[in-house]
């Protein structure tokens, strides 16, 4: 239930209950306080309703005279009108002389209206309108008995409840009668409505910005817009609408207010992110303000502490300022036309100059960036103060290239002498191993003697492998290998080693599935060395693997390189960094339990590096993933 309220039905659902509730509740309570202004309480639906139809009755009297009088001629159009629905009039003059009447005759209609309409005569027209509107019969009888005007208009109108017509009478009378027999359950429904609108508004913040099968918020465009600039929005478009013709305006702020949650929504959002105000432009604005005054405060800083080298440069403009006075003070114009003359023709070179000589200093400083330490600026012709960094860069430059030829010459060093005493531990080593090969040949040897010989040459075995690998790295890491790189097809090399360990990983209890691409894939690689790159690390799966499960090799192709994938499940918890895990002496158990040196790895990402490649590692929980890519030819 939790997931599905996340999702975009069930947030569909919580909003639709929102609005559903605040309707049923609005109308709760306006339907409650009409009912309380029109006494539904003290009395009869009867009663209620003819007062209502009565005062219906007599707006509509109103409606039909005016609409029916043509005021450019102050005349009535035809003597026939159109019909009002269940309403039915006839407009008569002082004399009961019918001028128009609606198409039906008014019968023994119950609700009826007698309108008095009085005349006004307009400025230079003569013509007239409604001045005055009655419903007492009376009133008419004493106009038309004392003559008060020379001309007036009596309006009767009446409405038929049973005409069966839908219009404005009939849904009156229809919600009329909803309302009475609501008088008393409008309160429950109201409360009922109000239950519902808290439990659906509040469930709706709580899921809003949440995804199904996630804990962490995740905010859409909508939410990452400003919180200050949507609030003026809503508020702007809500007084546009409230300034609009009364039913069109009120049928716009109800519209609007459909998107009312989403806007709580977006505030929610931000209150989980902690974005509310620090995503508004206002914060925004006075955060670029706070930046200014503090880059003119850095501005002033870097004056006060370059005010060594910046003295000079304000003497000297103080002193153009002075001649600049003396020559005003003279009120020599011949020396101030010299002096405009001359300004282009100084200063302009003196501002290339100096551009030109800080643009040296700023490509040396890239180069330098760059680890080209044999480049040299060329200090020549420059201004003193210039020169001097010049100077300091290029004296970087050379302690840098100093300092990298001494770590090069360290690690050629560390080369020669890994090698030399590997060579000089072989030799002996390799005695080791024959005669303890002998030992354990010999006839009278008893049980325990041939156990013993048997572990010696499996150790000195072990020991041998170390040493070769020790070398190897070395060399590796230092490029001193030998690499031939020849075209080869990279799907060959998964199809050997799929050969090669198919056995072995038989007994570790592994299963190895390769999958490589119908079309060839070409590099460019030596096959030797890639061969022991794939043995390093089919062997670290071997050993590193949790028996009965499988090892993924893949081989994929992307538009510049070809990507070789290797995926086994660790036995052992990767509680190491893949940087880690590159290291050289570097175990995947931490207790030491398996054979192995450690530089395994190590030796295939140099390796893959002396052949252009790539190695990197991965890992997922118990997942551990390498990538070997190469580019494609």
């Amino acid at each position: 239930m939790r997931n599905f309220i996340r999702t975009y039905v069930g947030k569909g659902l919580l909003y639709a209950a929102v609005i559903l509730s605040t309707i049923m509740l609005a109308l709760s309570v306006l339907g409650a306080a009409y009912m309380i202004i029109e006494d539904y309480y003290l009395k009869s639906e009867e009663d209620i309703l003819n007062e209502n139809l009565e005062s219906l009755t007599l707006r509509s009297a109103e409606e039909a005279f005016d609409r029916n009088l043509n005021h450019s001629t102050g005349k009535f159009d035809s003597q026939i009108a159109s019909d009002y629905g269940s309403f039915s009039f006839r407009i008569l003059d002082k004399n009961g002389n019918v001028l128009t009447r609606s198409r039906t005759e008014l019968d023994s209609y119950p609700y009826r209206a007698y309108v008095c309409v009085l005349p006004y005569p307009q400025t230079g027209t003569g013509f007239y309108e409604i001045t005055g509107i009655s419903t007492d019969f009376m009133l008419y009888e004493e106009l038309h008995k004392n003559n008060y005007y020379t001309e007036y208009y009596i309006v009767e109108g009446g409405i038929d409840p049973n005409s069966g017509m839908l219009d404005v009478y009939s849904i009156y009378s229809t919600v009329h009668h909803i309302l009475y027999s609501l008088k008393i359950g409008i309160y429950p429904i109201g409360v009922l409505s109000l239950v519902l609108l808290i439990v659906s508004f509040v469930s709706l913040m709580s899921v809003a910005g949440r995804r199904p099968k996630k804990d962490e918020v995740v905010p859409w465009f909508f939410h990452k817009v400003p919180f200050d600039v949507l609030l003026a929005a809503y508020v702007f478009v809500a007084l546009i609408c409230g300034s609009i013709e009364y039913e069109i305006g009120i049928a716009c702020l109800a519209f609007l207010s459909l998107f009312f949650p989403l806007f709580c929504m977006s505030f929610a959002v931000r209150i989980k992110t902690k974005t509310l105000i620090r995503n508004t432009l206002i914060f925004k604005i006075l955060m670029l303000l706070w930046k200014g005054i503090k880059a003119v405060g850095r501005f002033l800083m870097t004056v006060i502490k370059n005010m060594r080298l910046l003295w000079k440069v304000i003497l000297v403009f103080f002193g153009l300022m002075f001649f600049w006075g003396i020559t005003i003070a003279t009120r020599s114009w011949r020396f101030e036309a010299v002096l405009f003359f001359l300004a282009p023709f100084t200063v302009l070179p003196a501002l290339i100059l100096i551009t030109l000589q800080i643009n040296k200093l700023k490509k040396g400083a890239q180069e330098l960036s760059e680890g080209h330490f044999d480049h040299v600026i060329d200090t020549k012709m420059m201004l003193p103060e210039i020169k001097k960094h010049a100077v300091n860069l290029n004296s970087m430059a050379a302690a840098q290239k100093i300092a990298v030829e001494e770590k090069l010459k360290s690690e050629r060093m560390k080369t020669e002498l890994i090698t030399n005493v590997s060579h000089d531990i072989k030799t002996p080593l390799t005695s080791i191993i024959n005669y303890a090969d002998l030992i354990s040949k010999e006839e009278n040897n008893s049980e325990k003697t041939k156990e013993y010989s048997e572990v010696l040459v499996r150790q000195s075995k072990r020991l041998k492998t170390l040493l070769e690998d020790l070398v190897e790295a070395s060399k590796a890491s230092t490029g001193n290998l030998e690499v031939d790189l020849q075209p080869c097809d990279a799907q060959v090399f998964i199809s050997q080693c799929a050969g090669e360990y198919e056995e072995k990983f038989g007994q570790y209890d592994l299963t190895l599935i390769t999958s490589v691409p119908e079309e060839p894939v070409r590099i460019m690689a030596d096959g030797r060395r890639m061969q022991r790159v794939f043995d390093n690390l089919l062997n670290n799966a071997c050993k590193y693997s949790m028996p009965g499960t499988r090892v993924y090799v893949d081989l994929k192709e992307t538009d510049k390189e070809a990507v070789f994938t290797f995926k086994n499940t660790s036995k052992e918890q990767l509680n190491m960094t893949e940087e880690e895990l590159m290291e050289r002496f570097t175990r995947g158990d931490s207790s030491r339990n398996t054979e192995g040196s450690g530089l395994g790895l190590s030796i295939a990402g140099n390796l893959a590096e002396l052949q252009n490649g790539k190695l990197r590692l991965t890992t997922d929980g118990d997942l551990f993933k390498a990538t070997l890519s190469f580019p494609k030819i």
